[in-house]
């Protein structure tokens, strides 16, 4: 996954690029998922990636805990079904 400054496109080019106005990431607490290169657990983020002409795109990130290094874009995988209250 590409990461930018808020406030800046991946090329640099205020013009055509989408200008970024912010970017949140949370981490998923009851992920429960396995590193493509190692098979270690991981950690899932879901990036909220909000755009000055309005949109807003959510992606998902993992990364490996153990130092193997790899990071990308995953599924995430729940441990536990969410429970309402009310």
């Amino acid at each position: 996954m590409e990461k930018h400054e808020v406030g800046h496109s991946a090329t640099g080019d205020r013009e055509s690029a989408p200008f970024v106005v912010t970017r949140r990431r949370r981490e998923v607490l009851n992920h429960f998922g396995s590193c493509p290169a190692c098979g270690y657990a991981t950690q899932a983020f879901l990036v909220t990636t909000s755009y000055a002409d309005g949109r807003t795109v959510v992606t998902s990130q993992g990364t490996c805990g153990l130092p193997c290094g790899w990071s990308g874009v995953i599924e995430i995988e729940k441990m536990t079904a969410g429970r309402r209250r009310g």
